[in-house]
């Protein structure tokens, strides 16, 4: 079980020399837990069964409170029976654990979910940079989004943080914007039309240039506030 932190890690770890592949035994079963392309998750499965080795896909949605609590949402993909002997093991990791079906489906899915968390957070940015340009009273503007129709924990807890300047890591800037081109490749393999995250990357691509890319990701509303000429923050 592994998980790391893009598509060349895990070929070198796992197929690469002196990789995983080349001390695993027939009879194993390996599960990759990373935010990669579903193609590099086939990469991997039809790689271990040439060994005689199963293989699930089982990207999780959370960061580091959730994973320190037990409290991921866990997604997994492969043989039904390989999944159900794992299940165990991923319940002990996460609040809910969901099946997908085939190898690559459970890394479709992480992507399509991080395509609404790159969109939300962009929606945020933006919309407390507006409200600061208006002359809104931003605890108030959290207040709302705390309770609107359009509530959401990612929104109330990142808008929260940002008001107070906090933009420790739980998530970094530079995955987001790693997983943004990740989800770019995907969508443009199936010819689906992505036009919203294609202005994400951008302003992703903005604020690691500006050197924020070890910050949450929520610091794209830094390159927002550039181009705006203010900070947003609680007074």
């Amino acid at each position: 079980m592994y998980s790391l932190s893009d598509d060349a890690a895990v070929e070198k770890v796992a197929m690469g020399q002196n990789g995983i592949l080349s001390a695993i035994t027939a009879g194993q079963i390996t599960v990759d837990m990373s935010t990669v392309l579903p193609a590099t998750s086939l990469l991997e499965q039809e790689a271990y069964a040439k060994r005689g080795v199963a293989f699930l896909d089982a990207p999780v949605f959370g960061s580091k409170n959730e994973s320190a609590d037990a409290k991921l949402w866990v997604l997994a993909a492969g043989k039904k029976d390989v999944f159900e002997k794992v299940k165990p093991v991923l319940e002990k990791l996460g609040q809910t654990v969901h099946y997908l079906g085939k190898n690559g489906n459970a890394t479709a899915m992480k992507l399509v979910g991080n395509l609404i968390v790159a969109l939300e957070l962009e929606a945020l940015a933006e919309g407390l940079v507006l409200a600061q340009k208006a002359g809104l009273d931003l605890k108030t503007v959290m207040e709302v989004v705390k309770v609107a129709d359009f509530r959401s924990p990612l929104p109330v807890g990142n808008g929260e943080n940002i008001l107070k300047r906090d933009f420790f890591a739980y998530f970094a800037l530079q995955l987001m914007l790693k997983d943004a081109n990740l989800i770019q490749q995907f969508s443009d393999d199936l010819s689906s039309p992505i036009p919203a995250l294609r202005i994400v990357q951008k302003n992703l691509v903005r604020a690691v240039a500006l050197g924020f890319g070890n910050e949450n990701a929520s610091a794209v509303i830094k390159a927002l506030e550039k181009e705006a000429g203010i900070e947003v923050k609680a007074h």
